[in-house]
């Protein structure tokens, strides 16, 4: 158990506030994996769950919104269905989707990650749950905040001058990640941001290609 004095954090409850867009909750980061329109890194998280059953992805990706995708990821009817391993592999399973949120979008989700500085990220849990997040003790937030320290490692590894090994999104070796009965497809951005480069927000947002727009 991890405890951060609220203060010296970026930290984020809900999605309209500063750091906000850090949520999987939020909708302002759509996705497109496999051809898919996918609404948000929750729903992409919540459909991997189901690797074997395309039928529960497609419906978990027709949600309109984050948290409805969740409620139908949970149902006791589809328990049996989610893949054996999960519990041991869905860490990476999140960082998969943090990663396709960042290479999708390159400089709105990277400035809001640059925007943190050097503080630890954390989520704050209105459920209280301490194992992607933490709960508010009134000075200190406890909790293991798993989602705030992938976002850490990502923000500074994006911060990082050497950070072109984010710009190919590849399926990790031995998860086996599949959308609609496919592995997930590779994004693959290196010869566009090598040529348009990737300080310049406002260049890049211009030459982003319109399947990987925001």
């Amino acid at each position: 158990m991890n405890e951060y004095v609220k203060n010296n954090v970026a930290s984020f409850l809900g999605t309209d506030e500063e750091f906000g867009g850090l949520s999987n909750m939020s909708g302002d980061y759509p996705l497109k994996i496999n051809g898919l329109s996918v609404r948000s890194t929750e729903h992409l998280y919540q459909a991997l769950k189901f690797t074997c059953h395309p039928a529960i992805q497609l419906e978990i990706l027709e949600t309109p919104c984050p948290l409805v995708a969740k409620w139908v990821a949970k149902r006791k009817a589809y328990k049996l269905c989610v893949r054996s391993d999960w519990e041991e592999v869905k860490l990476e399973v999140m960082n998969y989707c943090l990663r396709a949120k960042l290479i999708t979008h390159w400089v709105k989700f990277g400035d809001l990650l640059r925007s943190t500085g050097h503080r630890d990220i954390v989520e704050v849990s209105s459920k209280g749950d301490k194992f992607w997040g933490t709960v508010d003790d009134g000075v200190v937030l406890r909790g293991h905040n798993h989602l705030g320290r992938l976002l850490t490692t990502l923000r500074n590894e994006f911060a990082h001058q050497g950070n072109e090994s984010l710009r190919i999104l590849t399926n990790p070796a031995g998860l086996s990640l599949k959308l609609n009965c496919a592995d997930v497809a590779m994004i693959d951005r290196r010869h566009h941001l090598c040529q348009v480069g990737t300080r310049s927000t406002a260049k890049v947002e211009r030459m982003s290609p319109t399947t990987l727009s925001a």
